[in-house]
């Protein structure tokens, strides 16, 4: 039998203020998540697999619009005309209580219960699978404990929205154990809520995909789900299935040996030729970082916002339309004694000073995240934007001493 392991779809997901941003493929990104979700129908269909599992938050913030509730059914149907069954958990995202407009499900959707572990028995290929989905959208709870045993002479697949183990930098819900898995018998665990693709054990497989298609600079690279094939001896196998349709991507310019701006955005216009030439026609959003020791280092922190425009310039030259630049970061440094710098009597010694004492204390820069409540008290067209998690006040730390380094010794030969 054959199976399409997916999770994390985010179906119309918010633009997170990329409207805001010169030249952003707005009708590209906002259509990105429904294009990705119909290349895992598409593939379903090619290799006419038995089912399709998607393990939760489908939908990106509950159910508000008809819109999205109606695409996903137009997917589901086109999957029941190849007498394919669908498998669905809902996760935090789209938790019960956020499903506020809600439709008849086609018969061949199966969705699991909120209120406690739920299993369907597929008796024609012996499969069961055992599912809850979230009630809430903050489910603390350790549900992967509470769901059954495996079923004696089938084929055992755990559909679970979890952290599992506590994964930094996703929000701890549902969380467990590898050993509270491994323990129920099952043969696959298909995860969901991890946005990257991790292959956490093979004795039984517990597989989180990731998405199927990156939402913003942080989820970087191929994206995709997983084509799982197992043998009538029970011998798993899998293949990734690549489904992203704006993949998100951040290049590293080397300054080093560039003695002016100018040289540096020669590099930067050769990558991006590079870029296109590899993109097979489909919308790439980038960060750029230039670093290195560079004599051009003064030139391009002078003025940063030139920078960016020069660089998002290269971007519409080189592009084809096929390029956008979310973010540029100037990471570069000049050929200077810092050490003798910080001890200065002066006010490049005190910048030097005050970065190094913030960075050296990190609570005090992860206190800067008050910035964040006042964020939420703004009106939503000024809140949206990049997030100010600690590593972008990190980052933007390192961008403001830059710049006042090289502001100031443009009055004064360093």
């Amino acid at each position: 039998m054959k199976f399409i392991h997916c999770a994390d779809v985010h179906l119309d997901t918010p633009l997170q203020g990329l409207a805001q941003f010169p030249g952003a493929p707005v009708n590209e990104i906002r259509s990105a998540t429904r294009r990705a979700f119909e290349k895992v129908i598409e593939a379903a269909l090619a290799e006419q697999i038995d089912f399709l599992v998607i393990a939760g938050d489908l939908y990106d913030v509950g159910l508000k619009s008809f819109e999205s509730a109606l695409f996903f059914t137009q997917q589901v149907t086109r999957l029941k005309e190849g007498d394919i069954e669908v498998y669905l958990i809902h996760g935090n995202h789209d938790a019960e209580n956020k499903l506020t407009k809600s439709l008849r499900k086609p018969s061949n959707l199966h969705v699991f219960r909120s209120s406690e572990p739920q299993t369907f028995k597929h008796e024609k290929l012996r499969v069961a699978l055992h599912g809850q989905s979230f009630a809430t959208s903050e489910i603390t709870a350790d549900l992967a404990a509470e769901y059954p045993a495996a079923l004696p002479s089938y084929f055992n697949i755990g559909v679970l929205h979890t952290n599992l183990s506590g994964i930094s930098e996703h929000a701890n819900y549902a969380p467990c154990s590898i050993e509270t898995l491994k323990n129920k018998g099952y043969q696959y665990w298909a995860l969901g809520h991890v946005h990257n693709r991790e292959i956490l054990c093979t004795d039984p497989y517990i597989v989180y995909p990731g998405n199927i298609q990156g939402r913003h600079g942080k989820e970087q690279g191929a994206k995709g789900c997983e084509l799982v094939t197992v043998s009538d001896s029970g011998t798993i196998s899998m293949r990734t299935i690549p489904t992203s349709v704006v993949p998100w991507t951040q290049i590293e310019v080397d300054g080093s040996g560039c003695a002016t701006a100018d040289e540096v955005y020669d590099k930067i216009r050769q990558q991006f030729a590079t870029i296109v030439a590899e993109s097979e026609e489909r919308v790439t959003a980038l960060r750029v970082r230039i670093s290195g020791v560079s004599a051009a280092h003064a030139d391009l922190n002078r003025d940063p916002e030139l920078v960016r425009n020069e660089v998002r310039n290269l971007a519409v030259e080189c592009g084809r339309g096929l390029l956008w630049v979310e973010r540029v970061q100037v990471a570069t440094l000049a050929a200077l004694d810092r050490e003798s710098l910080i001890q200065r009597d002066d006010p490049i010694g005190e910048v030097l000073r005050i970065a190094s004492a913030l960075r050296k204390n990190q609570a005090g820069l992860e206190d800067l995240d008050s910035i964040t409540e006042l964020r939420k008290k703004l009106p939503a067209e000024l809140a949206q934007g990049p997030e100010l998690d600690s590593s972008a006040l990190s980052l933007a730390l390192d961008e403001a001493e830059a710049l006042l380094l090289a502001r100031l010794s443009a009055v004064e030969s360093l």
